[in-house]
């Protein structure tokens, strides 16, 4: 499995939960940056926030947690991410 979005693919060997964790996050990250230029714009910031955001805090723990003995280059992707940003 590829896992392609904001930042650079996932290759085959990442594990599903976290592949699928990274995906979110960076649609979570990036409607963080996204301004909200009027009312409309507003409303489809705070459902993707809501979609992908939801619960990114609690999974980043518990896949931290899960991953704490995995190869470096798996504890590194986890460890890049801002904590907290609920």
């Amino acid at each position: 499995m590829v896992v392609a979005g904001a930042g650079p693919a996932l290759s085959a060997d990442v594990p599903r939960d976290i592949a699928a964790f990274v995906a979110d996050r960076q649609q979570c990250d990036h409607f963080r940056s996204e301004e909200p230029y009027d009312a409309a714009r507003r409303q489809e910031i705070a459902a993707a926030l809501d979609r992908f955001c939801r619960g990114t805090d609690a999974r980043l723990a518990d896949l931290r947690k899960t991953y704490r003995k995995a190869p470096a280059a798996i504890r590194r992707m986890l460890s890049g991410f801002e904590y907290p940003i609920e």
